[in-house]
């Protein structure tokens, strides 16, 4: 008799959600018109009109928002993972530090 928790284990289940995956490919595959290439399939669509390639250089306010968006889900990964018998002030000492450093992030500019 198998043990629940090796059916159970990480491993085997994505290797059922792969084989599952690979069925329904392969099902949808065999369903599906064959392809016949047109020019207009492969077209970039834009509004219905024709694309015009364009150099985009993004600014450093780029930066600034991925690096805003880090800081942000670091604290609330820490904040969320702190114990639940830590003082108060662990915590939202933390996120007072994260508060000021978002402000000095964004006063930079």
């Amino acid at each position: 008799m198998v043990s629940w928790d090796l059916l159970a284990s990480p491993v085997i289940i994505m290797a059922f959600a792969l084989g599952i995956g690979s069925l329904i490919y392969a099902w949808s595959r065999s369903v599906a018109p064959p392809f016949t290439h047109s020019v207009n399939k492969t077209m970039p669509y834009v509004g219905g009109e024709a694309a015009e390639a364009q150099a985009f250089m993004p600014g450093y306010q780029f930066f600034y928002v991925a690096l805003c968006f880090t800081v942000v889900h670091v604290a609330a990964l820490v904040l969320a993972t702190a114990p639940p018998d830590a003082p108060l002030w662990g915590p939202l000492g933390y996120l007072a530090i994260m508060a000021i450093a978002i402000v000095i992030l964004r006063w930079e500019q």
